[in-house]
């Protein structure tokens, strides 16, 4: 009898402890949590308060403006009040915010309108719903104490726009970005791109339109993370996945076969003078579709040997130096500086770059040692943790700047970021490719918003049960944002049961 009734004690003080109720009783919750980790933060406290007054310390009235109209929009006919303070913080940083949530309400210092974006950021990643009615009659903040700013600078995500690629995918991963507190966001075409000056360049149903570009641009600039376009100058000219055996231009277009190299098409012909003379006026469009940002992509990773008689007899590192001099002259005409990848800047079987990428031959390792200096190294290396990256090191002794381009490898991520702020590199650029949706979204997006926000901090970056919690309610909410109402637009998988590859992911 004892046991019978011990047993049930056990197992009604269990349930009681899962309950909600019980969180409460107990003092125990999950923490929201903030992404990524602020350098300091304390919101450990179980006790709330309510959301109706945000003080903005030493901002401005832009500020004031910005985030009167984006708390509006999250929390609707029960926003708080924003109010503006004069305050002395000429001695905070651009991307600099404090926090301080207590029996006042919510105080934000910052001096930049940047500053305040990412404290409302943090603000509303662990703002809740009032508790005990069935529908939102109000909003709570639990009492919280955040001291943050970046230890990178450059904090960016390369995303791919391919032909199967929907519109609204591509917002999703920048509201994302900017949520996460990156700045930046590459945005590569795959034959999406609907040019005017050459509209047989890309596949003719592109949705990456110059109205679609003028409206994602509107909502990144307001969300505080800039556009960088990117156009494959060397090569990757196909605009499709070598695996595929597509070519965007040529498998409908034929009749500009001159402009690539014969073997597949995959390089643009460089001994062309048309070549140049397109690229350049392609740039341009591209550069003044998204707004005259401040970089410009031109990949140039991957390019085979010229198969072209013509390019073949002539010196290659030559027409390869030629070739990135002027588009990066065409860049800087414009005021951008010019992106490349490294791989072809370095010479395969050079016993340096063992375990590294390296996609170079001589000709092309020669030719870098040429190049401007202006130019920025995107040093892509998609595996773990090493003890060093000699490629950083070496393109940063040239002269040349370089960002860090890790890809879905979380350890990895987070060592080369680290590695990155040490040996003083621009930043990091991190890539999604096609894993954009899925486990890998999250992933990917959790560990490099964590690693580039401060590379030295204790955090696992590989994710857990909770954090891809975190990461999916962060989706929710900016699905919230753009008004989703296809089912398939939420979440990170597009279907409930999703292909079996994708699993894994």
């Amino acid at each position: 009898m004892r046991r019978t009734i011990l047993n049930y004690l056990v197992v009604g003080l269990l349930m009681a402890f899962f309950s909600c109720n019980a969180f409460t009783a107990f003092a125990i919750s999950i923490p929201m949590g903030i992404l990524p980790r602020p350098l300091h933060c304390d919101v450990s406290s179980t006790e709330y308060i309510p959301l109706d007054r945000v003080v903005l310390l030493g901002a401005n009235a832009e500020a004031q403006f910005w985030a009167a109209r984006h708390l509006k929009s999250w929390y609707g006919k029960f926003a708080p009040k924003v109010e503006l303070v004069a305050k002395d913080v000429s001695n905070m940083g651009d991307e600099e915010y404090e926090l301080l949530i207590d029996d006042k309400g919510v105080n934000i210092s910052a001096r930049t309108l940047q500053g305040v974006r990412y404290a409302l950021y943090s603000l509303r990643q662990i703002v809740i719903a009032r508790t005990g009615t069935m529908e939102v009659d109000g909003w709570i903040a639990p009492k919280a104490i955040v001291k943050d700013s970046p230890k990178i600078s450059f904090r960016g995500v390369h995303i791919c726009w391919f032909r199967e690629t929907e519109p609204w995918e591509v917002e999703r991963l920048i509201r994302l970005a900017a949520y996460y507190k990156m700045n930046y966001a590459v945005i590569e075409s795959w034959g999406t791109f609907r040019s005017s000056v050459a509209p047989w360049y890309g596949w003719k149903e592109g949705t990456m339109t110059k109205k679609e570009i003028k409206r994602l641009k509107a909502i990144a600039d307001d969300l505080g993370i800039t556009l960088i376009p990117q156009i494959n100058v060397f090569g990757h000219a196909t605009q499709a996945r070598g695996a595929a055996g597509k070519h965007a231009t040529l498998d409908v277009n034929p009749k500009y076969q001159p402009l690539f190299e014969p073997l597949m098409g995959w390089n643009w012909c460089l001994s062309n003078p048309e070549t140049r003379k397109l690229l350049q006026a392609l740039i341009k469009e591209r550069y003044e579709a998204f707004g005259c940002p401040p970089y410009f992509h031109i990949g140039c990773d991957e390019a085979h040997l010229p198969s072209c008689p013509e390019c073949a007899s002539k010196p290659y590192s030559q027409l390869f130096l030629e070739h990135i001099k002027a588009m990066n002259e065409t860049i800087s005409s414009l005021g951008a500086r010019t992106m490349m990848w490294h791989d072809m800047l370095i010479e395969r079987g050079d016993s340096r770059w063992n375990g590294f990428v390296v996609n170079g031959t001589k000709e092309t390792a020669a030719g870098f040692l040429q190049l401007p200096k202006d130019i920025i190294i995107c040093d892509w290396y998609y595996g773990g943790v090493k003890p060093s990256y000699p490629t950083y090191d070496y393109f940063k002794e040239q002269g040349f700047s370089v960002l860090a381009c890790p890809w879905n490898n979380a350890d990895g991520i987070k060592a080369q970021s680290k590695y990155a702020y040490k040996v003083g590199a621009m930043g990091v650029l991190g890539t999604l490719w096609h894993h954009y949706f899925g486990h890998s979204l999250a992933k990917i997006y959790y560990a490099l918003s964590n690693s580039m926000w401060n590379p030295e901090a204790d955090v696992n970056i590989n994710i857990d049960h909770y954090n891809l919690q975190r990461v999916h309610h962060h989706l929710r909410q900016i699905g919230w944002d753009m008004k989703l109402k296809n089912p398939r637009h939420a979440g990170t998988y597009y279907d409930e049961i999703p292909p079996e590859p994708f699993l894994n992911n």
